[in-house]
């Protein structure tokens, strides 16, 4: 168990970030006790949930928060920390929600440009569908688990093959929202995030993840860009025709709009991989 008082700020969030993350990866299953810790501000709450990410993400790593004051818990709430890391009235609860996925997952991969690279990716993607059991209630729960490993393997192919860079995967659950992103690190990209626009030889990796995908897009990002897919995809949704169904925007006709921020992947510079203390990159 972890305790950390006094005021969690922009400053002191690195150490304590650092903190936790340095106790997941002893301990795996960590409970810290916040009775005695004031919060600054929203934004420096964002190293709970940045800490479990790190160390491997939920159920790698389980962290569970309990005895936050009316104040503090308010404060965490409105910052949305305890959809991901839970947040509990007293330490036996929350040792029992360590064991409850929470409504937001998230994982992360950094590969080398290798042709080993997209192997890799399916395995990393392929068994976090298999620890979160994202479709549990869906009929075809399989075939989410098969599109979201042929979505990756698309998207890592394409940043190794075309930007010829090391890439990041990212996948995160949101609801009923699976959400892949790969990050690679070409500077000059010309992809607007339609496969008709994409060069030659990435235009039947990038329709096939739009016929996967309920919405899909292109993003830039600093030094690079983000391509980004959601799944499942919607009922309606027709697959094998023209470019699987995706508007100009990045998004399948009739389905809702982009996601705001996919969060692992979206960040500047290259965060650290799992079992690297997070700013040491």
């Amino acid at each position: 168990m972890l305790g950390l008082t006094g005021e969690l700020s922009r400053r002191s969030g690195g150490s304590a970030c650092a903190a936790v993350f340095t106790a997941l990866v002893g301990a795996d299953r960590v409970l810290v006790d916040v009775s005695g810790l004031r919060l600054a501000s929203s934004a420096a709450a964002q190293v709970l949930p940045s800490a479990l990410l790190a160390a491997g993400g939920w159920p790698w790593a389980r962290l569970a928060l309990f005895g936050a004051d009316r104040t503090l818990a308010a404060a965490l709430w409105a910052a949305r920390v305890p959809s991901a890391v839970p947040l509990a009235p007293d330490e036996a609860t929350a040792r029992r929600l360590l064991d409850v996925r929470p409504p937001f997952v998230a994982r992360r991969l950094d590969l080398p440009e290798a042709p080993s690279s997209a192997h890799r990716a399916r395995l990393f993607v392929g068994s976090a569908c298999d620890d979160w059991d994202p479709a549990h209630d869906h009929p075809s729960a399989a075939q989410l688990h098969d599109d979201a490993v042929m979505v990756v393997n698309e998207l890592v192919t394409n940043a190794v093959t075309h930007a010829r860079t090391g890439c990041r995967v990212a996948v995160q659950l949101a609801g009923s929202r699976l959400e892949i992103a790969v990050r690679d690190y070409r500077r000059n990209w010309t992809t607007s995030g339609h496969p008709a626009t994409a060069p030659r030889g990435e235009w039947r990796g990038l329709s096939l993840v739009a016929a996967l995908s309920r919405e899909w897009g292109v993003s830039p990002a600093d030094g690079g860009k983000v391509v980004w897919a959601v799944l499942p995809p919607a009922p309606a949704a027709v697959r094998g025709t023209g470019h699987g169904g995706a508007s100009r925007s990045g998004r399948s006709e009739g389905g809702p709009t982009r996601p705001r921020r996919l969060v692992p992947v979206a960040g500047t510079g290259r965060p650290s991989q799992r079992g690297t203390a997070p700013g040491k990159a």
